[in-house]
């Protein structure tokens, strides 16, 4: 199976962590995602995308069009992603315990309902 073939067959889970050099949200679609990044900023690999099972997600450029596009990479068990996020809900109020052994579909959701408060509240 190519890797081309291959990652049409990937599935995107939402939601989708956004990471700007370690400033991480979280977006409940992949359109809600990229509304509002620059296409420079894509060109210039600035973000990473991962979806909520820590998948990572390639930012592509075409005819000016953002899409992501999901590739075989896994990152939900890196210590620097996990950590990215957890930091980001203990910076907005999460005092749970154990944040740090909750599995990442479960960080991204909580993270989700974080982003999207703090958006209303905006």
């Amino acid at each position: 199976m190519s890797a081309e073939r291959e990652q049409s067959d990937l599935e995107i889970v939402p939601p989708i962590i956004f990471n700007e050099d370690a400033d991480v949200q979280a977006y409940p679609s992949v359109e809600a995602a990229i509304r509002d990044v620059e296409v420079v900023d894509i060109l210039d690999e600035i973000y990473e995308f991962h979806d909520s099972t820590g998948r990572v997600l390639k930012a592509r450029v075409d005819k000016g069009r953002v899409s992501l596009v999901p590739t075989s990479r896994m990152e939900a068990d890196s210590n620097t992603l996990r950590g990215y996020v957890i930091g980001m809900l203990r910076w907005n109020g999460v005092v749970e315990e154990g944040l740090s052994t909750k599995p990442f579909s479960e960080l991204a959701r909580l993270l989700l309902e974080r982003s999207m408060r703090r958006k209303g509240s905006g």
